[in-house]
């Protein structure tokens, strides 16, 4: 008890502080509304008297107001909601001062009509006060235990101006918003405990590392950062501290559009302006977080090169590792416009890092070759494949050349100049498929695993290890991009069954997890044959994700924008998995990602069949790839041949 009453007094006289005016006001106005209830009711007495009723009702109101939360609000954000607080504490202070008159003087009589004529006083007089207030410079709050739990995005705020209160009030008011403030970082020092409406000012942007350790300590986990000034109002270094501490926990920055900007309302036949949905709001949990510190002792100064680096996963893959300082970054690609766009972003971004673009479809067995004997690379990352399962189902065997051969002529050069590792990006797809695409990933897995227990004497001691994730959010040609369009469009958005499930993780989470776990299973040398398979929660139903979109956009499923049932496509499952019945599952001692260790294929049996395989697909034989496929793949039973158009082409 003593330490619940310490803890109050503490609190109390810190909002006193940071609110003294405002404190200093209410004394003042509460003085002269027992000297006008004194005048109304009894008259003027005498000045000790008059001393005596100021000096009460002074401790009364000092006692009583801190108690209701008179001074924890933010005062841009008063508002109707705090008469029941004036009116309660009005009451207290009234009913306190009248108590102690009456067992001071003994004369009840009259006197106990003086301070009900004062709570009538009193009330318009802190009202005023605060409204006055609004105007000027104090502050007030309301207990955050008062605060319903909201649900949406967990967001940070950084500043109190009109912009961030007219922000809050339109949150607060709003049942279905997308975000559910957590807190705010205001540029006073001396607000810090205070609440802006009901959000808690959690610190002061000008002593940051004050803040973010209170944050820490709170276990307050925000997933988006929200700038509600201009940047030039805050200052360079700790706001710098502040956005590097956003991209190590991974937490999205956005700023609020100044009240004066204007928004251009163009091709919108219903007059409203659909908002761009951003891919992180979408996954329904925070993003993963990494120490990094790993990744760069496996990268630094060494020669990396990443195959299908001007993809999703590739581009994202090589601004990760340029940014771990290697010795040099090789980049293969056979699209030249992304090449040219990855080429370029990494020369801006990181001028010190040497990078050699090539033009190479990994396909092509001999450049591959070349391009490794010209680099000599150390580490080497395959994120080239055919990834959509439509579009590969209808093209078998350009599917498996890619994929399949594609992956196994990668690995053979990191085998041939003894790189120390190489990491093959797989799918959740490869695991009991039912299309090419999910087989030809599995080959891959397959043979990646097999020379990793054979390294020693045939690739000197080089690690080959498969990292296994399920959809990448945001990633070209995936759902999200296909949803954004299609609420551009104003709809509808088309789902296959409204059961269907799928794993989703971040382009950020995905490859920072391929890095860790690379980055272990080469220093630690753990994982041997096995497949690391990133720990991605929950799957996600493809209908609650479309309804949250529209609503993230502003609109309203069923009402603005209609979701459409369209029926499974050809090679589809309902549900994805992340692991083989016929695998071992263990938790491998890397946080964030576990371990399949398959009883995988010979190596011997593995390199005729991919020999055959890559024949059969180099004549254009899908009905005869695919009957292949299904003899090396366990489980894969194609609900029909998804070549025949290519096999009645050939």
């Amino acid at each position: 008890m003593p330490a619940l009453i310490q803890n109050c007094v503490e609190r109390s006289t810190k909002e006193i502080r940071s609110n003294r005016r405002l404190f200093v006001a209410d004394l003042v106005g509460s003085a002269g509304a027992v000297l006008l209830a004194m005048l109304l009711q009894v008259g003027w007495t005498n000045w000790s008297v008059a001393a005596a009723l100021v000096a009460i009702t002074l401790a009364s109101t000092a006692a009583a107001l801190p108690v209701f939360g008179l001074y924890r609000r933010h005062l841009a954000s008063v508002s109707l909601r705090d008469i029941a607080s004036i009116v309660k504490g009005a009451f207290a202070t009234c009913l306190i001062a009248g108590l102690l008159w009456i067992a001071l003087s003994g004369s009840p009589g009259v006197w106990a009509t003086v301070f009900v004529v004062q709570f009538f006083i009193a009330v318009p007089i802190f009202g005023g006060l605060r409204v006055a207030a609004r105007r000027g410079e104090f502050f007030f709050v309301r207990p955050a235990e008062q605060t319903p739990a909201r649900a949406g995005i967990p967001t940070l705020l950084v500043g109190t101006g009109a912009s961030c209160d007219l922000f809050l009030r339109a949150v607060l008011r709003d049942r279905n918003a997308t975000h559910a403030p957590v807190g705010i970082l205001d540029d006073n020092r001396e607000t810090q405990g205070l609440f802006f409406h009901d959000v808690p000012i959690l610190g002061s942007i000008r002593d940051i590392d004050t803040a973010l350790a209170r944050m820490e300590a709170e276990g307050i986990r925000p997933r988006k950062l929200v700038l509600t000034q201009p940047v030039t109002q805050y200052e360079s270094d700790e706001f710098q501290k502040l956005l590097d501490w956003a991209d190590r926990k991974a937490i999205k920055v956005a700023k609020l559009p100044g009240l004066g900007e204007l928004q251009d309302v163009t091709d919108d036949p219903n007059g409203t302006t659909v908002r761009e949905v951003d891919v992180m709001d979408v996954l329904p949990r925070p993003q993963k977080q990494i120490n990094r510190g790993s990744l760069r002792r496996m990268v630094q100064g060494r020669r990396v090169l990443v195959t299908g680096a001007g993809g999703s996963i590739g581009k994202e893959l090589s601004r990760q590792i340029a940014s771990l300082a290697p010795a040099e970054i090789v980049l293969v690609e056979n699209c030249e416009y992304n090449l040219y766009a990855v080429d370029m972003d990494l020369r801006q971004s990181y001028a010190a890092v040497p990078v050699f673009a090539e033009i190479c479809d990994i396909r092509d067995r001999e450049r591959i070759m070349r391009i490794f004997d010209a680099h000599r690379p150390e580490l080497v990352f395959n994120a080239a494949a055919l990834k959509h399962v439509p579009m590969v189902e209808a093209n078998p065997c350009e599917g498996v050349l890619t994929n399949a051969i594609g992956a196994r002529n990668v690995a053979d050069a990191a085998c041939r100049h003894q790189a120390l590792a190489m990491v093959q990006v797989s799918t959740d797809k490869a695991v009991n498929t039912t299309n090419v695409m999910g087989a030809t990933k599995r080959v891959a897995e397959f043979y990646g695993q097999a020379l990793d227990r054979s390294s020693e004497p045939m690739c000197g001691g080089t690690r080959f290890m498969t990292v296994r994730f399920g959809n990448v959010l945001g990633s070209s040609g995936s759902l999200i991009p296909l949803f954004q369009r299609q609420i551009m469009m104003g709809g509808p958005l088309t789902v296959t069954d409204p059961r269907m499930e799928r794993f989703f993780m971040t382009i950020r989470e995905a490859v920072e997890l391929t890095l860790l776990a690379s980055a272990h299973g080469l220093q630690d040398q753990i994982g041997k044959g096995e497949i690391f398979v990133l720990d991605m929660g929950e799957p996600v139903r493809i209908m609650d994700v479309a309804q949250r979109m529209i609503r993230l956009a502003g609109l309203r499923p069923g009402k603005d924008i209609d979701i459409e049932i369209v029926g499974i496509r050809q090679g589809e499952k309902l549900f994805e998995e992340l692991f083989d019945s016929a695998e071992t599952v263990r938790e491998s001692s890397i946080e964030g990602v576990r371990a399949a260790a398959p009883a995988g294929v010979p190596l011997s049996k593995l390199q005729s069949a991919m020999a055959d395989l890559e024949a059969t697909a180099r004549d254009g034989d899908a009905a005869g790839v695919i009957a292949i496929l299904s003899d090396l793949v366990p489980g894969y039973a194609p609900e029909c041949p998804g070549g025949r158009s290519q096999t009645a082409a050939a």
